[in-house]
């Protein structure tokens, strides 16, 4: 895969237990064979930076597939992955049996299951899952009709949170619309431009949020004034998993995620 691909990301990254890596081969081979191009973790290149390179192609990927099993269920690294991903509204989760009961948080999400070692079909509960794949990577495999999504499918388990990728603040500023491009790291750190008037800046500091008080807080140099300036951005209300109304220093603003 070429540099350009990998900093796009895959359609499909796979998070699984070590104890199910034949089952979950046998279906990153069946999701390329749709179509898609999926990303797991027996491609990490020796020396590599084994959790950063992990963190990186989740955040980068259009969707996470977990693979609930026995093994995963217990797995912390597994369950730390779906949650990452659940933040990100981008989890689709499937299970290796009927009776794996996934981790409390995620047992009201629509969940296929799947036979280890069967392809996945294109009708049934399998096309849906195909379909919920396609609807998140904007790419629908031959054969499989839109309408098998499910549009009262759980995608997320509610968690309503601003986390890493790329936000942007709308803002009435000096009479006119003021407009902040933001790019969360998982790292803490963040870059960006904002626009407002005729003006431009290039942004650079730190962020962090507190789920608690719902509250994101920038700490950005670069802008109109000198130095670092810390600046509150407030949840409100949530309109949906990915936008929100705020108050952006102290001002009546909208928080939205650029998915994409």
């Amino acid at each position: 895969m070429g540099s350009s691909a990998q900093a796009r990301g895959s359609d499909v990254f796979v998070s699984y237990a070590r104890a199910d890596v034949e089952a979950v081969t046998l279906l990153a081979s069946d999701l390329r064979q749709h179509g898609w191009t999926v990303w797991m973790d027996d491609r990490i290149a020796i020396g590599s930076e084994f959790e950063i390179d992990i963190e990186r192609e989740l955040d980068n990927a259009k969707c996470v597939v977990v693979v609930w099993s026995n093994a995963s269920v217990a797995s912390k690294w597994v369950r730390a992955e779906a949650a990452a991903a659940d933040d990100q509204g981008k989890l689709v989760p499937v299970r290796l049996a009927s009776d794996v009961s996934p981790p409390i948080r995620f047992r009201q999400l629509n969940t296929a299951t799947i036979v280890s070692g069967e392809p996945i079909e294109r009708d049934g509960a399998s096309g849906g899952l195909l379909a919920e794949i396609g609807r998140l990577t904007g790419r629908l495999p031959a054969g499989i009709d839109a309408t098998q999504i499910d549009r009262g499918a759980t995608r997320s388990s509610g968690a309503r949170r601003v986390t890493s990728g790329t936000w942007r603040v709308t803002v009435r500023f000096l009479g006119t619309k003021a407009r902040y491009d933001l790019d969360l790291r998982p790292n803490g750190t963040a870059t960006g431009k904002g626009s407002w008037l005729v003006s431009r800046a290039k942004l650079a500091g730190r962020w962090s949020y507190d789920i608690a008080s719902q509250l994101l807080l920038l700490q950005l140099s670069g802008g109109i004034s000198d130095g670092t300036e810390a600046i509150e951005v407030r949840i409100i209300e949530w309109i949906d998993d990915n936008s929100a109304r705020c108050e952006f220093d102290n001002r009546r603003a909208k928080l939205e995620r650029i998915v994409g």
